[in-house]
């Protein structure tokens, strides 16, 4: 195959080909015909062979190159030298494209942009002569190219601009960088740089999901003393510091942590932290009425002054990861109906404890009087302190009501009966009304025309 027909193979021609075939392939060739050469000689050994069968399995003729060209080629393209290994790679964008791939012993390769020839940071590529990491990777790529390509005996320029003619760059945009990634079993970073900073936050975030005591991102990412933690804790905590110095230094293992801890799954672990605070903040007021004061380590037990409190500080966790994971990877609208359906559960539990909690203990002591201290809903709703905003409505109205609080509006429209029957104040009355209307006004036209049929767009 000529080289400007190589140029001409569509996206669908040039398929990555994985490690695995790429073994196969070799392996099925050692079946039917010897190698002519596999490892790097040693410095002290015969000429290098002429015709060379890379680790990928493809055959190199380099009998153009004199005896030092070929001996830096064999280290890179033969068996021999595996100790050459992608960390990550990444597109810069520009016109042409440019390319970033970042190899062990932190040694990047820059191909395409404003550079016709591959550029090494090794500096050994000087004087027109490609490193062996430009061998290498030029192999790398070509197990992309299509069979009949990789079958023949293909040619290299000595200074790693080319096989059989074609610039490495120009193979990986036909191919596709996250298709050449995908193939090579490299890890594709997605453009975004990070800081230390940055990276710290990350991994505290992804890591979170696993924390022995059960921490919110926000929580885990805070903690800097360690003394007060559970010995489980306290090593978890000690592992997110090991591993954000890893990532702070090797890039690709935060790219591959973010693959496997995806948004998605960091929502979900959430939010059910989330429902197990509001069910325990619930019950520990329960245990409270029914027990008196008996908080230990492993029971809670809340008055309603606490309780009060534990349910304010869930209210502001959902809405400050709400509107932290807004507009990130995260799909929006099963964010949007989780944390509306943490939120609506919260009311609901509050709008069913306008009583007096203590009106039939039998566990002694003298209860308080007054309804902000024995009341949840007055605490909460009723009469709560002048400036601290509307309790739960502030963090709702924040969600976006298409396809979500229509998920919730017969619940909506309980709760908004018994605020009605109750002592609401007419400001979270009317906040609370103006959502549920909202609600009725999305979720009508669906109700109504379920069964008429679309007009076509």
């Amino acid at each position: 195959m000529s080289a400007e027909e190589l140029s001409r193979l569509s996206l669908g021609d040039i398929m990555v080909t994985t490690r695995r075939r790429a073994a196969a392939e070799a392996a099925a060739r050692a079946e039917n015909s010897p190698l002519q050469a596999s490892d790097p000689p040693s410095e002290t050994s015969s000429p290098t062979p002429t015709i060379i069968e890379s680790a990928s399995g493809l055959k190199y003729d380099l009998s153009s190159f004199d005896e030092q060209v070929r001996k830096r080629a064999a280290r890179g393209l033969a068996k021999g030298d595996n100790a050459i290994r992608m960390k990550y790679c990444r597109e810069l964008g520009g016109d042409p494209n440019q390319y970033m791939f970042y190899i062990y012993d932190d040694i990047s390769i820059t191909m395409g942009g404003g550079h016709p020839v591959p550029k090494c940071s090794c500096g050994a590529n000087e004087g027109g002569i490609a490193c062996k990491h430009i061998f290498w990777i030029l192999d790398q790529l070509t197990t992309g190219a299509p069979s009949r390509v990789r079958s023949q005996t293909l040619q290299l320029a000595m200074d790693g601009s080319a096989v059989q003619d074609i610039q490495p760059a120009h193979m990986v945009n036909q191919m596709t960088l996250p298709r050449v990634a995908d193939g090579l079993d490299w890890v594709l970073q997605d453009g975004v740089e990070y800081d230390d900073d940055e990276i710290e936050d990350q991994i505290a975030e992804m890591l979170s999901v696993f924390e022995p005591s059960d921490a919110l991102p926000s929580e885990f990412k805070s903690s800097r003393d360690f003394s007060f933690l559970s010995e489980r804790a306290r090593k978890y905590a000690e592992l997110k510091e090991l591993l954000t110095q890893y990532a702070t230094e090797d890039l690709g293992l935060l790219v591959q942590l973010q693959a496997v801890i995806d948004p998605a799954f960091q929502v979900h672990v959430f939010f059910d932290k989330i429902n197990n605070r509001i069910a325990s903040a619930f019950n520990a007021l329960d245990d409270y009425i029914a027990n008196g004061p008996t908080d230990t380590l492993t029971r809670k037990s809340y008055d309603v002054a606490k309780c009060a409190e534990s349910l304010k500080a869930i209210v502001q966790a959902v809405h400050e990861y709400y509107q932290q994971q807004f507009g990130n990877d995260s799909d929006t609208s099963n964010l949007a109906i989780r944390a509306a359906s943490a939120l609506i559960s919260i009311l609901d539990g509050v709008t069913n404890r306008d009583f007096d909690a203590y009106a039939n203990t039998t566990w002694g002591g003298i209860p308080p009087a007054d309804p902000t201290e024995n009341n949840l809903f007055v605490c909460l709703i009723g009469a709560p302190p002048v400036g601290n905003g509307l309790f739960v409505l502030d963090a709702l109205l924040d969600l976006p009501h298409d396809d979500v609080l229509r998920n919730h509006w017969e619940l909506l429209t309980r709760i908004g009966s018994r605020l009605e029957m109750q002592r609401t104040p007419a400001a979270f009355l009317s906040a609370f009304n103006s959502v549920v209307s909202e609600s009725k006004k999305r979720a009508a036209p669906e109700a109504e025309g379920s069964s008429a049929k679309r007009p076509m767009q």
